[in-house]
Parts: structure tokens; C-alpha cells; sequence
């Protein structure tokens, strides 16, 4: 017996299931909250105002989109989305980094192409067959006079998608 220090002795699997407990705790803290993201129509999106020039910028609005893929990620030009970011007071943590657009058409066909973060674009052809529905969790920041929508895409499910 030493003194001054406690002995807690537990069996391997009590000590497992502590462990399994707070591994689980932990990820469903931080854990992707899907019911911030709304139903939203990508064609009514599309269909909305414009500006005469330049581009109007938004807090981040959360958007459920139900598309068809047409094309994997790609290098695109990101300055328009960080200066977005910037505008609507988003910080990205260090490991989210944004380099990759992908294309996609709406239910009504039109294309468009929508910026999504590095490492969600990695998985996206390992589940989504390109021509395949998938349902996209974006945020919209800001809509420009010669493109539209600026959508960044934060996470998807390829599961069977409900129209929306």
C-alpha cells in the first residue's frame, strides 16, 4: 500500500466500456448537425436576383440541396469564397481547407458549380457514381452578377435522396 496515492482498479472490460463511453460522448459532440440545414429548391436558388455587378455577400445560410453529380472535385479559384468567408466573420479550422469546386445540375438541369472543402470532395467518388443523386449540405455566402449562388458544400449523404 503506498501512501498519498489512490489505486483504482478496474477490470479490462469496465475499463473498456468507460473508454467506448467517452469516445462516444466526444463524437456525438461534435458531430455534423444535418437539421441546420434547410430543404432548399437549387432552381429557385438559381432563379433568384442577381446584382448589376460585383456581388452581394451573406451571412452563411444553410442549405439542404437534392442534385445530380456531374463532375468530382477540381482545383478552382477560391478568392471570391474567401473574401465571403471573411465578410460573414467564418473562421475554417486549420485542417478545413476549401481548394476544390465540383458540378452538379439541378432538378430543372442546370449546371453549377459549387466550392466544397478538401477532405469532404475525397469521399465523394468513393460513394456518389458521377450521374448519381446526392443530397449536399451547403452554405450559401454570397451571389455574384456573372455566376449566381457562391454554395460551399460542408458535407453530403449519399443515400437515397428525398426530392426536394
Amino acid at each position: 500500500m503506498t501512501l498519498g496515492r489512490l489505486h483504482l482498479s478496474l477490470s479490462l472490460p469496465v475499463f473498456m466500456a468507460a473508454v467506448c463511453a467517452m469516445v462516444l460522448l466526444a463524437t456525438t459532440a461534435m458531430a455534423f448537425n444535418y437539421a441546420l440545414y434547410q430543404p432548399t429548391n437549387l432552381d429557385d436558388l438559381l432563379s433568384g436576383k442577381r446584382p448589376a455587378s460585383g456581388a452581394d455577400f451573406y451571412d452563411d445560410i444553410p442549405m439542404k440541396l437534392t442534385v445530380t453529380l456531374s463532375a468530382y472535385s477540381e482545383p478552382c479559384e477560391t478568392d471570391l469564397l474567401n473574401k465571403s468567408l471573411e465578410l460573414a466573420h467564418v473562421t475554417l479550422p486549420d485542417n478545413v481547407k476549401v481548394t476544390q469546386c465540383i458540378q452538379v445540375r439541378s432538378a430543372g438541369g442546370r449546371q453549377v458549380r459549387m466550392f466544397i472543402q478538401d477532405q469532404v470532395a475525397a469521399f465523394l467518388p468513393k460513394e456518389v457514381p458521377l450521374g448519381g443523386k446526392v443530397t449536399l449540405f451547403a452554405v450559401h455566402l454570397f451571389t455574384s452578377a456573372p455566376d449566381g449562388p457562391g454554395l460551399m458544400v460542408n458535407e453530403f449523404d449519399a443515400s437515397k435522396p428525398n426530392a426536394n
